[in-house]
This record gives C-alpha cells, sequence and structure tokens, in this order.
C-alpha cells in the first residue's frame, strides 16, 4: 500500500492511465454534503455535488498531473446481469428474531434501488458539463456498467504496458488490483491500494475478493448472497476454504450451523452471485488511447459553468480572464473632463442613437467589497443571500485600513463610477458639476446593473434617476433564467473575457475607487452585448413591458414594507418554547436515551443503532444512514420517536425562522422590509430575501397563527387579492379540453368533477376526502407527476395511481394532447415559452439520463403554467400600482406571494380599492376561460375574509 503513485513514466514505462468511476464519486459527492449546510443557487439550483466533484477533479489533477485520464459512465438500459438475474426465481433470507430462513421473491438486479434523489438529479448534467469543460473524454457503453468498462480497460491498457490507476471509493473495483492496475480514491488523502491494501482492508486478496462478495451479497445491487453469513462469516469462509466454489462442495464441514445451512440450501443462488458480483474484463468496446491525452480546460466553457452556478472560488482558480488588459481610469477628474464625457453621453452614434451614459455606484463599500471577494476569493460557497445592492448603488465610504487622505469631510463620502466606452471611466463626487441633470434627464439613455438598488440608493438623496434603458441583470436573467446568479461579477465573467478585480475586506479608499471604473467599464460592454441577444431571441417586448417597469413597483412595495404584531409573535414564542421542550422529553423517554435532537448524527446513532429502527437504504454505492424528512415519515408509520422528531422539527423551525426572527427585523413603525428578487427563480416567478416572506406556512394552523401577526398600519385593514386555481385554469386555456373549458365558463367545482370523471363517484355523494384526492391528481398532472409521485402523495399503490392518470388523460384528452404537443416542441427547440414570450431552456430534454430527462419533461409542461401566472401577476401589479398613483390613493400595495397580492387599506378607500384590483386582475390579459382574483378584508392576514 502506497500514498502516492509514480507520475512520471521512465524511458522505459508507458505514462499511467487514470480510469474515473464516475457515478461511484457523485454519488459519494451527494452523500458527503448531506450532513452539511445544503448549498444551492440563490435560484434553488442544488450544487454540494458538483461542487465536490469538481474540486474532487481539480485535486486529482493538481495532485497526479495525469497523462491520460478518462471519466467512465454508467448509461440508462438494460444490462448483460439483467438477463442472467432472471433464473434467479427466489431467495432465502435469514430471520434474525427467528432464526429461520424465509424465502420471498426475488425482484431483480437492483430492483430494489429507490429513485435518485431530485436534488441529485437536477446536478447531473452539470456534472457532465464540467467534465466536457475540463476536456476530460467521457466514456459509456450501452449494455455494460461502468465497472465493466473500466475492468476491461484496465486489463487492455495495463497489457500495452502501462499503469492504471482506477480513481475510485468502491470496494467492487477491489477485484481488479495486480502489480498493474491499482485503487486511488483520492477521498482517503489519495489512498493507493495494491494487493496488500486490499488484503489489509478486506481480510483477502484481490483475486479472492469476488468469493467474499458473492457470499456477502450487496443489497444495493439486489445481490443476496448467502442469506445470514454476513461480512465477517464470508471472509472466514473465504480464508478458511479459498474460493466459493470450495466452500459450497466442503459446506458440511462449517461448524457453524447458519454458515452451513446458508451454503448447503442456497448453492445456485450463491454461484450466480458471484457472476453478478464478477467485473468483466472482455467487454467488447472500441477506444483510441489519444482521446485520453489530458488537454488544458476549456476557460470559457468553466467560466460559464462556474458563474452559472456561483463557484466564485473555482471561477478564480480555474477559469481565469483570458484577457485582462489594463483599463484607464480618471479618479480625480477635473470639472472640464467631467463635462467632456457628459457631453460624450449625449453624443449620437453611426446608428443614430444616442451613446448613453453607463452608471455604476456602489450603497456600502464594505459590502460591495466583500461580495466581490466572496464571489471571486476562496471563500467558502454556501447558499449566498442577494446583495442589497450590486453595480449602481450608492455607497457610503469607510474607514480606510490605511491613512490614505478622505475626499471630503463629513460623515460620508458617495461617490459615483461614470463611463461611455468599455476602456476608460472616471470616478466623481455626486455633487459633482452636471451630473445631477444628466442622471434625471429622461432624454438621455442610462446603462447599469440591479436598476432596483441603484434608485433605492439614490432616493434618500433625492435624485431621481430617469432614462435607464440597459439593466444588464435583468438581461442577463431573460438570456437564461436557469443561470443561478446573474451578480455583476458573475455576468460580466459569463459574459466578457475579463473578470473584476478581488477586493479586499477591509478596503482602502484607492481600491474602492477602482472598483467603480472597473463596473462601469463591465456595465458598458454587458449592455450592447446582451441588448442584442434579447433581441434576437424576442424578448424586447418582455424586458420593456414587464420587467424593467416592475422594478419602480417592487422597489415601493420594499419601502413600504409589513406591519408586524410583534405581541402576537411573543405569546407564541412563550408557548412554543414550552411546546418544543415538552416533545424533546417525550423523545427522551420514547427513545431510552438524552441527546442533541437537533445532530443529524446523534439521531441517527439513537434511531438506528440504539432503538434498531431499519435503516434507510439511499439510491446508490454505498449505504448511507439519513435522518431526513422522508426517512422520518417512513418511520413514523411504526414508531412513535421519528412521528415525535418530525413535530418537534416543525415547531422549532417555525419558531427560529418566522416567530422569533420577524420581531427582530422590524422598523421603528414595527414594518419588515422584504428584498424582492426578479431574477431569483427559473420560471419568471418573484422571490423574496431578507426576510423571505414567501413561505409563510398557510395549510397548517400554526402556519396561519403566524399570518395572523401580519397586520395594517393603525387604523386601516388588510385586503388580499389571490388568483383562484390559476394554473388549473391556464391549463384549460393551453390545452383547450372539453371538459376543462366548460367547467370554467360555467363555473363548476373542477375537482368535483375530476372525483367524478376519474374516480367514478356521484358529486351529489361525495365527501370531502375524495374531493381532496381530485385535487392532489388535478395538481399533480399539472406538476408532471409520475405514478411514483401520486401514490406517494396519496398513500396508494403505483397501480392504482398509474390507474388514475391514465383515466385522467382518458377522459380530459385535451390535457394529453397538450403534454404531447409541448414535449414536442420542447425536443426540438431544447425551451419552453410562456404565454407572453418568456423563454426558459431546457437543454436536459434529450438527457440520456431518465432522471434527468424526466425532470426536464416535467419542467417543460408545468412552465408554461407557472411561468404565465408569473407574468400575469406582474403585469396585474404593473396596472394596479399605475392607478393608485394616478388616483394619489393613500393604500398601498405591500406584499406578493406568487398568486397572491397583499394590500395596506385605509378604510374610505376598500371598496374602490376592492373593485379596481378585481378588474385589474381578472382582465389585464385574456383568456379563453374566465381568469378569478377572490379579494377580501381583514384586521389580519390570517382572518381576511
Amino acid at each position: 500500500m502506497a500514498k502516492t503513485p509514480d507520475t512520471k513514466a521512465s524511458s522505459e514505462q508507458k505514462p499511467p492511465i487514470y480510469l474515473l468511476d464516475s457515478m461511484a464519486f457523485i454519488f459519494r459527492a451527494y452523500h458527503a454534503m448531506q450532513r452539511q449546510r445544503p448549498m444551492s443557487t440563490r435560484s434553488g439550483i442544488p450544487t454540494a455535488a458538483t461542487y465536490v466533484f469538481v474540486n474532487m477533479i481539480n485535486k486529482l489533477r493538481k495532485d497526479f498531473s495525469p497523462h491520460y485520464l478518462a471519466a467512465v459512465y454508467d448509461l440508462s438500459g438494460p444490462v448483460f446481469r439483467d438477463e442472467r438475474a432472471r433464473e434467479m426465481k427466489s431467495v432465502k433470507k435469514f430471520n434474525i428474531k427467528t432464526q429461520q430462513f424465509e424465502e420471498i421473491d426475488y425482484l431483480g438486479y437492483k430492483a430494489n434501488r429507490t429513485e435518485m434523489p431530485a436534488d441529485l438529479a437536477q446536478q447531473l448534467p452539470f456534472i457532465r458539463r464540467a467534465l466536457e469543460a475540463f476536456r476530460i473524454p467521457i466514456l459509456s457503453y450501452e449494455g455494460f456498467e461502468a465497472d465493466d468498462v473500466i475492468g476491461t480497460l484496465s486489463c487492455k491498457l495495463s497489457a500495452l504496458g502501462h499503469k492504471v490507476y482506477v480513481v475510485s471509493s468502491d470496494k467492487d473495483m477491489m477485484q481488479l488490483v495486480n502489480e498493474d492496475v491499482l485503487i486511488l480514491n483520492p477521498t482517503k488523502d489519495n489512498l493507493i491500494l495494491d494487493s496488500a491494501g486490499v488484503e489489509a482492508a478486506l481480510g483477502v486478496l484481490p483475486e479472492r475478493v469476488i468469493d467474499v462478495m458473492a457470499l456477502r451479497g450487496d443489497s444495493i445491487d439486489n445481490i443476496p448472497g448467502a442469506p445470514g453469513i454476513g461480512d465477517k462469516g464470508s471472509v472466514e469462509l473465504i480464508q478458511q476454504f479459498g474460493t466459493v466454489e470450495a466452500a459450497l462442495d466442503r459446506a458440511d464441514e462449517v461448524k457453524r450451523k447458519t454458515y452451513r445451512e446458508s451454503l448447503q440450501n442456497n448453492r445456485d443462488n450463491i454461484l450466480l452471485s458471484k457472476e453478478l458480483v464478477t467485473i468483466h474484463t472482455g467487454v467488447p468496446i472500441e477506444y483510441e488511447l489519444d482521446d485520453m491525452l489530458t488537454q488544458a480546460p476549456d476557460n470559457a466553457a468553466c467560466r460559464e459553468l462556474f458563474s452559472e452556478l456561483e463557484f466564485t472560488t473555482l471561477l478564480k482558480e480555474l477559469a481565469p480572464s483570458t484577457s485582462n488588459a489594463p483599463l484607464t481610469y480618471n479618479l480625480q477628474p477635473t470639472p472640464e473632463q467631467i463635462a467632456a464625457l457628459l457631453a460624450d453621453a449625449r453624443s449620437i452614434d453611426l446608428s443614430g442613437r444616442v451613446n448613453g451614459l453607463t452608471v455604476a455606484v456602489f450603497e456600502d463599500a464594505r459590502a460591495l467589497a466583500e461580495e466581490v471577494a466572496t464571489d471571486l476569493s476562496t471563500e467558502q460557497e454556501t447558499e449566498p443571500e442577494p446583495p442589497p445592492s450590486q453595480s449602481m448603488s450608492l455607497f457610503e465610504t469607510p474607514e480606510p485600513k490605511s491613512p490614505e487622505p478622505k475626499v471630503s469631510t463629513g460623515a460620508s463620502v458617495f461617490q459615483i463610477g461614470l463611463t461611455t466606452s468599455a476602456d476608460f471611466a472616471i470616478v466623481v463626487s455626486l455633487h459633482a458639476p452636471g451630473l445631477r441633470e444628466a442622471l434625471e434627464d429622461p432624454t438621455l439613455p442610462k446603462h447599469a446593473h440591479d436598476l432596483k438598488a441603484v434608485l433605492r440608493a439614490l432616493e434618500p438623496h433625492r435624485i431621481d434617476l430617469a432614462g435607464v434603458r440597459d439593466d444588464v441583470m435583468l438581461y442577463s436573467y431573460l438570456v437564461n433564467p436557469t443561470h443561478g446568479s446573474h451578480t455583476l461579477p458573475d455576468v460580466t465573467a459569463r459574459f466578457t473575457d475579463r473578470a473584476l478585480s478581488p477586493a479586499s475586506k477591509t478596503p482602502t479608499e484607492s481600491e474602492i475607487a477602482n472598483l467603480l471604473p472597473e463596473a462601469a467599464n463591465a456595465i458598458h460592454r454587458l449592455s450592447g452585448t446582451l441588448r442584442s441577444q434579447i433581441e434576437s431571441a424576442h424578448l424586447t417586448h418582455i424586458y420593456e413591458t414587464m420587467d424593467l417597469p416592475l422594478v419602480s413597483v417592487l422597489l415601493r412595495m420594499e419601502q413600504a414594507g409589513v406591519r408586524i404584531d410583534s405581541a402576537v409573535l411573543g405569546e407564541m414564542s412563550s408557548r412554543l418554547a414550552v411546546d418544543i421542550d415538552n416533545l424533546a422529553e417525550r423523545i427522551y423517554a420514547d427513545s431510552g436515551h438524552r441527546f442533541n435532537i437537533n445532530s443529524p448524527k446523534q439521531l441517527g446513532e439513537v434511531l438506528f443503532n440504539k432503538m434498531l429502527l431499519p435503516k434507510p437504504m439511499k439510491y446508490g454505492k454505498g449505504k448511507v444512514v439519513s435522518t431526513a424528512q422522508d426517512v422520518l415519515e417512513e418511520l413514523a408509520e411504526h414508531h412513535a420517536v421519528p412521528a415525535l422528531v418530525l413535530e418537534y422539527r416543525q415547531l422549532a423551525k417555525l419558531k427560529s425562522t418566522y416567530i422569533d426572527s420577524l420581531p427582530q427585523l422590524t422598523d421603528s413603525l414595527g414594518r419588515v422590509h422584504t428584498t424582492f428578487n426578479q431574477v431569483g427563480t427559473a420560471t419568471g416567478r418573484l422571490s423574496s430575501t431578507n426576510p423571505n416572506l414567501q413561505n409563510i406556512p398557510v395549510r397548517t394552523a400554526l402556519g396561519r397563527e403566524i399570518r395572523a401577526a401580519f397586520i395594517p398600519a393603525p387604523g386601516n385593514v388588510l385586503m388580499s387579492a389571490d388568483y383562484s386555481q390559476i394554473e388549473l385554469r391556464l391549463m384549460a386555456h393551453f390545452s383547450q379540453d372539453p371538459l376543462l373549458l366548460d367547467a370554467y365558463r360555467t363555473g363548476k367545482d373542477i375537482h368535483t368533477l375530476t372525483a367524478s370523471e376519474v374516480f367514478g363517484v356521484d358529486a351529489a355523494t361525495m365527501d370531502k376526502e375524495t374531493r381532496a384526492r381530485a385535487k392532489a391528481v388535478n395538481f399533480g398532472i399539472v406538476y408532471g407527476i409520475s405514478p411514483f409521485g401520486l401514490a406517494a402523495q396519496l398513500n396508494i399503490d403505483q397501480k392504482t395511481a398509474k390507474t388514475y392518470i391514465e383515466t385522467y388523460f382518458d377522459r380530459y384528452k385535451g390535457v394529453q394532447r397538450f403534454i404531447e404537443e409541448t414535449l414536442e416542441t420542447v425536443r426540438r427547440d431544447q425551451s419552453v415559452k410562456t404565454h407572453f414570450g418568456r423563454i426558459r431552456p431546457i437543454p436536459d430534454i434529450q438527457s440520456r439520463n431518465p432522471n434527468m430527462r424526466g425532470f426536464a419533461e416535467r419542467t417543460a409542461i408545468n412552465t408554461p403554467l407557472q411561468g404565465t401566472a408569473a407574468d400575469l401577476i406582474k403585469l396585474a401589479m404593473l396596472k394596479i400600482d399605475q392607478i393608485i398613483r394616478d388616483r394619489r390613493l393613500k393604500s398601498q400595495m405591500t406584499l406578493q406571494v406568487h398568486d397572491e397580492l397583499l394590500f395596506d387599506v385605509v378604510p374610505e378607500e376598500v371598496q374602490e380599492l376592492q373593485e379596481l384590483v378585481k378588474q385589474e386582475m381578472e382582465h389585464v390579459a385574456e383568456f379563453s376561460i374566465p381568469i378569478v382574483a377572490d379579494v377580501g378584508v381583514g384586521p389580519n392576514w390570517r382572518d381576511i375574509k
């Protein structure tokens, strides 16, 4: 056993070859992060497995500088082992309690694998893109598993004189080890396993590994092995007899009764198990060794991927800019130089358009420096909240870390970066002559990034910015809403060949001043590039009529805020603290142990090792003990403790996330001010952060009680306007299904109708439970639900769920036609559109991975519905806001929660606002069925009627 391989070939030795067991490491990367804080982009794309996998690849390249490197993948579809496994009709299982062997049906090779976790399936295309960006060849062959491909290549390449390193953490690979084939495990400090290492780890030499595994079996791959023998017994028997065949032939010599009877009664299954665990080394594959030659990464592809996934450390380390020619800055321009630049901004270019002014401002220099440093330094990527402002927000100069002089005296100094070109910029004070007039001139086009942050920053200084034509953040989002980040550093890295300079967390004034012109230059370059892409994609109308004008509406809502009754939450907090303590004591009593319930590790130890509850089996190579919600829900059917833990977690989360946090976030008027993010989701929906007010539960009693703490200003009432079944109504419009159209045109209850059509239940005798099941079917279809998903949701078997779905499509033929036509279009275009023309790329629609393809298909079906609903409420918000301002009403629109709007209304305006809001929400766009908005008022959010 060695720690590091010889990576340099002598004159007589050929260069070593590294074969990466890709899926093994993908699963390992995924499960390795389960105990950590979840990693995802701002838009919610999970990234943990991708991040770990990419870092592992990077470490491998750094540590060993491989001359040859290839990644081996499994393909979906049947493999030769499936055919052999069909010969096994039944298997015996040893029951520890009864000490008896029980015969059960054998379901097939890998039949008991659960569905791949959705948050891992989402990451597979990103991991594949990472390998392609690193220019690492991907090898896969239909009908054969990655293990067999690796085994075959190992034999062929070692026979040619190459030492082969199988990069894997899978014990199955130990059978391949010989003098020229070694196992390299980068997750174990680059542990190298030779024959001695295999013997030390497993108790037998490599050539006997398959014998041990044949007896041991593999629960992940559903290889039964010899029941009742286990890990320890399998090693003992092979050490005693040498091979499986010898152990079977001499079974009567085995002293332990369980082992002896297992060998005597399961000969055929054990021999077949040996076949199934044996890696084949004679797969008929074709390959070119030169294709495995290590190449330099594709920097452009790396930049695009790492920016999209917000891997800013990797962006700096692995995808540096290829063009960082110095820019020309003037940090202390004269009045004449400022006037000259503003005059150039007003000049006419060759196309007859006004040149325009690019503006970059930062609201808080320290926060900016931390944002840039986090984006471009070695800080750990977690789940960043969007900064309160980006490029175009005012900044307050901090105390410098060096004795450099301040620009002027006073509590704060405000500066702004300006440019009219891509290679020159100036930094000026907000008080510079002519600047206010230029910023407020609506005829002078402006280019910015994150306009809302700019408006928020300039408003206290009574600068009414006007004429903004280009917001490159909104442009970037429209070009591809699936990108995880649209911050200025990330957009710059993605669309240009220049990255913003990193800044220290305690910047000097010279560092601050240098950030501004760099940002201005970046915005200037991006504005032209992205505007052209928007025009080419026919998205200009979305930008000009929806996304850009919505900025000022959202800013007014953020500034208005929502009033919180801290006393209500305080009483809830005290009560929940007692409830949580009582739950903890019940958990301790029922489990027989005191432990940290909030620790997944300690909880798992109690549940699985002390209480001996059945351990969950996660999809993939390797066992992972999980205490995730789905695991506890399954265990809760059999024991009280998991159910109590679920209740404990729910109360603790509500208490910490909302009940205790919201009062701490109120201003002097008791109002909470969220930040609406226009670029945070792939569907076009708005998201809410700092705090997130869109995820407050509504279906639970506690969630509704929290909503009781949302109150109007003194003397006012709250008003809610909520679209009724908007996505189902849009399904009726898109599908033109006669039953759905008739239901919504005549006012029938759609869930009652579906219960009648699908379940065959008469509407007159229908109970609430049946209607609720029909509701799950209706909304499940909208989200492209599978029989597996519907079965889990309704707690029924998959066969019944499949029948429900088939019956639904038989009754609602228009829906099935819409789904089929949508998928056909998406497969052709690799994207899907909303009713208004917003585009969402769906590249995985052609994926050979069934999990990824299935997720893409569900996304393709739902996006036109959810995305259109998101666009619709944005248009309604624009119209309602305009009318409120035109009529000079005192009431305010304060919150948007997807399909619902919340208003703080003065009593004398209640009727007027109810009528105008209902009118605009229902008629801002016309469809083939009526759009309905339910409007009500109340003393708090919970009690609105």
